[in-house]
């Protein structure tokens, strides 16, 4: 049985966590967006991470 990979449960968090910010920052002013864009590039590493498949270190 393969083994998940170790940032699996974190990109799962991060993702429903970010559907819920959003979710609640549902506007339509620039700021709204801005936050919108700034949780999204906080779980861009993760996601790059999981498609190299490996983890962020070394």
């Amino acid at each position: 049985m393969k083994q998940a990979h170790p940032l699996v449960p974190v990109a799962i968090i991060a993702v429903v966590s970010l559907a819920g910010m959003i979710a609640g920052l549902a506007g339509d002013g620039w700021e709204d967006v801005a936050a919108a864009l700034g949780l999204t590039a906080s779980v861009a590493p993760i996601a790059w991470a999981l498609r190299r498949g490996r983890s962020l270190r070394r």
